[in-house]
């Protein structure tokens, strides 16, 4: 499975990445093209960890934490992925919403007293800050923009590379 509470690093000649969030789930297929069968579905938002693969195909992999070495899933479109890149100066973390509601709120400052700008679905994972104010994290969207605040307690941080 792609999915996992804590991530390594990937190889050199791969990088991460999220499925882009469109409410929804996303295949990964046996080869570059459609024309492959579906070995996999994720729900968008998921982390993942690819290279380069034939075409606008990215080659997807297993995200171990045990050491274990990275296994070839499939191919999934490059349309469907956010490159996670590094900014200077800013540290952005992936964090997992945990919330039993099946949702989170984001909010426009870091408290309930402040308007809801957005949603997040249970189980998607988000970038967001390391350090957070008042119990309260700012996120971003996928492609890196600021886009509120959301409270600690529904976000887990993963062990993940700073983007």
């Amino acid at each position: 499975m792609i999915l996992a509470a804590m991530f390594i690093l990937p190889c050199a000649a791969q990088q991460a990445g999220l499925v882009k969030d469109e409410g929804g789930t996303t295949n990964i297929r046996k080869g570059p093209g459609t024309n492959y069968a579906v070995v996999e579905q994720v729900p968008d938002g998921s982390y993942i960890s690819f290279s380069r693969g034939t075409g606008n195909w990215y080659k997807v992999y297993t995200t171990y934490t045990d050491g274990s070495p990275q296994e070839l899933i499939g191919y999934i479109h490059s349309s469907k992925v956010v490159v996670l890149k590094r900014q200077p100066g800013v540290c952005k973390m992936l964090g997992y919403v945990n919330d039993e509601d099946g949702y989170t709120n984001i909010r426009k400052g870091p408290g309930t007293r402040y308007a809801i700008v957005g949603k997040v679905r249970d189980g998607s994972f988000i970038l967001c800050s390391g350090d957070y104010e008042d119990g309260w994290y700012k996120v971003y969207t996928q492609s890196g923009t600021f886009r509120g605040y959301m409270s600690a307690k529904k976000v887990s941080i993963t062990e993940s590379p700073c983007f």
